[in-house]
């Protein structure tokens, strides 16, 4: 899903990078925004269990407190319906 997510946010004109490394974590996608940088995480049924569930809250909570914007993108299934969905969320947060 990460991939087609960079295709689509490439063919809309968006700048990011991808897979950066901050000190507690690994981001799927890094917007460095002015006001405060925002990480996206895409997660998939890996995520979905109850220790990854508890695991992510408080990484997410860490780099919250540490002035990220973070947005958690979930997904159980690949359709480029469902792609599309993503895409637009991250560009509703970059507004």
């Amino acid at each position: 899903m990460e991939q087609e997510l960079a295709i689509r946010l490439q063919d809309n004109g968006i700048c990011y990078q991808t897979q950066v490394e901050i000190p507690v974590t690994t981001a799927d996608f890094y917007f460095p925004l002015e006001s405060r940088p925002l990480l996206v995480f895409v997660d998939g049924r890996v995520h979905l269990g109850t220790a990854q569930i508890a695991k992510d809250e408080e990484v997410r909570s860490f780099l919250r407190k540490k002035g990220y914007r973070i947005l958690e993108l979930y997904y159980d299934s690949y359709s480029d319906k469902k792609r599309d969905q993503l895409c637009q969320q991250i560009v509703d947060n970059l507004r």
